[in-house]
């Protein structure tokens, strides 16, 4: 392997581009761009390899070199060294590189005022490397990657299983600061955040929903209590809902049932209409009780004094009927006194 500090005459360069999509409008233009895969990946149709050793190869240059790689618009620094433009305007500079979790390389870069404004504007979509490999693949018919020429921002991407420019950088730090996390918090860390975001919302759902009536039981109550101090505790808390809701529900036929019972006792109500009022009940148990307290009595629910004393009298016959499972006249034509 050859140090960057000299380059092999016979050592190629090469810009593959890296593809992605910006967003339609960057709050500002992110302090580091993904370059390209580290490992194994393939660019304008040729694998490359991007191991540990080429990441320190690349930052031994980068220490001995002693100035950042430009970062530039649609490779113009190339092609002003091949005399086919005048100007190269740099959109930047990369200043240091970084491996993210997500197994891509990522440059540190210093934006010049046009570059962060044009990147900012969503007028550039990738980033484009140009750098010099090893001819000679390796027995897999890989090539090395050696070290780093230049960068260009780009709309032409080649490099395969591409990023966007800011999905992993500028994205993540908005993260850690809408979610209150320490400045070098990891991407796993954001998400996990989002997650007890997301569980403590739905705990807090939950408990609207229950509410703390006063018809709840009391344990209940202080069992759901004690629930909201457990963040892992949901499951248990929607079993707990379900509990008070069940309680509901009995205890609102419990009341219809009484209330239609109470009125055909009261005779305000007759038998078929029993099934009318209790779907009544269920549905607003007030408005029925207040229907059925104006209605007057339709059947009487004591007999008269003359029937009741006459009913009085035949009581001990009548359950000797019962006992012989007779008739109260045959026992008065046939038992005699």
């Amino acid at each position: 392997m050859t140090s960057l500090t000299g380059f092999p005459k016979n050592t190629d360069t090469s810009t593959p581009t890296f593809s992605g999509t910006l967003r339609a409008a960057l709050a500002e233009a992110p302090d580091r761009i993904p370059l390209h895969p580290f490992g194994e990946f393939v660019g304008n149709g040729t694998v490359f390899l991007y191991d540990e050793e080429s990441l320190q190869a690349v930052l031994e240059d980068l220490r001995t070199r002693g100035v950042p790689w430009v970062l530039d618009f649609h490779h113009q620094t190339v092609r002003v060294e091949e005399g086919q433009a005048q100007e190269a305007p740099a959109a930047g500079f990369i200043t240091g590189l970084v491996v993210g979790e997500d197994g891509f390389v990522y440059g540190l870069v210093e934006w010049s005022e046009t570059g962060r404004e044009r990147v900012s504007r969503g007028e550039y979509a990738y980033v484009s490397p140009v750098f010099y490999y090893d001819p000679t693949p390796d027995e897999m018919g890989r090539h090395r990657v050696l070290g780093y020429h230049s960068f260009a921002l780009t709309n032409n991407p080649g490099i395969r299983f591409q990023k966007r420019i800011e999905a992993e950088a500028d994205m993540l730090e908005k993260l850690r600061q809408a979610l209150g996390l320490d400045p070098e918090a990891t991407e796993e860390a954001a998400l996990q955040a989002l997650e007890d975001l997301k569980r403590e919302a739905a705990v807090g759902r939950v408990v609207l929903e229950v509410g703390l009536g006063a018809e709840d039981p009391t344990e209940l109550k202080a069992k759901l209590l004690r629930l909201l101090a457990a963040q892992d505790a949901l499951e248990e808390l929607e079993r707990t809902r379900k509990e008070l809701e069940a309680i509901k529900v009995q205890t609102r036929e419990e009341k219809a049932q009484a209330l239609v019972r109470k009125a055909l006792e009261e005779g305000r109500i007759l038998p078929h209409q029993r099934e009318f009022w209790l779907a009544q009940a269920r549905a607003d148990l007030e408005a029925a009780r207040k229907a059925l307290e104006g209605m007057p009595r339709l059947v009487p629910v004591e007999l008269p004094k003359a029937e009741r004393k006459a009913l009085e009298e035949d009581e001990p016959l009548r359950r000797l009927a019962q006992v012989f499972r007779v008739s109260e006249e045959a026992l008065k034509r046939f038992g005699g006194e």
